[in-house]
């Protein structure tokens, strides 16, 4: 089992120092010309922070949920019997850091396309 854990560190030390090696990469964006297209595209900035706020929501609910599992299982392990402390359930994580909102930037690039504007990916070999 040490093994494995020494694995699992060594090779996210690899993968960090790997991480700073490869061109830096960044988005022009270039609105439409249209008024029409521009009103277009703050709707979608409105809709993006919506889905941000949503998100942040969704994982401060499942981050209260989950602590209320834990509440729970604790007072499961301190005020039962022997035969009932076996039968309590640990909670499980169903909630993950910067999961929630994922596609909240990709949505906004479609959106921001689709009312006529063009992003162009640009990369810096630093």
């Amino acid at each position: 089992m040490r093994l494995k854990v020494c694995g699992w560190i060594g090779a996210w030390c690899v993968l960090l120092t790997l991480q700073g090696c490869g061109p830096n990469v960044s988005y022009v964006y270039s609105p439409p010309p249209d008024v029409a297209g521009k009103y277009c595209i703050n709707a979608c900035s409105s809709q993006k922070s919506q889905c941000k706020t949503m998100a942040q929501m969704q994982s401060q609910t499942q981050r209260a949920l989950y602590d209320a599992q834990l509440t729970a299982y604790n007072y499961c392990r301190q005020n039962g019997d022997k035969k009932q402390r076996k039968l309590c359930s640990y909670p499980t994580a169903s909630y993950h850091y910067g999961g929630f909102g994922d596609t909240c930037g990709e949505d906004y690039n479609a959106c921001y396309q689709n009312c006529g504007g063009t992003i162009r990916r640009v990369v810096h070999d630093d």
